[in-house]
């Protein structure tokens, strides 16, 4: 049976764990998992204002690049131990579909896995 963890959050999220993405991969590979799915928030649509108090529903777009950089290099380094895939947790946020879609079409492609949160 096929161990994975498809929902894992990370320091990307500010309201995620402080943990690296290391210690998640290590810990998932003791356990002998075979897949884990990373999904941080994705950025929210530029014309949308967060309504949360603490304004930390989702990763700023600034630190996109470098988390699926961050996650590339990590996928070639464990790759054979633990198939890790680059994903992002997506909110449908209604009258906002055509900015969530125009940043799908252009970060998709650099995706693996992706959730939709409604």
């Amino acid at each position: 049976m096929l161990k994975r963890d498809g929902h894992v959050h990370s320091p990307f999220c500010p309201h995620g764990s402080k943990d690296e993405f290391r210690y998640y991969i290590e810990e998932l590979c003791k356990k002998g998992f075979r897949s884990v799915s990373f999904t941080e928030h994705a950025p929210l649509p530029p014309s949308f204002m967060d309504p949360t108090p603490e304004k930390d529903s989702a990763m700023p777009i600034s630190e996109l690049d470098r988390y699926i950089e961050r996650l590339t290099e990590l996928k070639e380094e464990y790759k054979g131990q633990l198939d890790v895939l680059i994903g992002l947790e997506v909110d449908y946020i209604r009258t906002f579909e055509h900015e969530t879609k125009a940043f799908l079409d252009q970060y998709g492609t650099h995706l693996d896995d992706s959730i939709l949160s409604v």
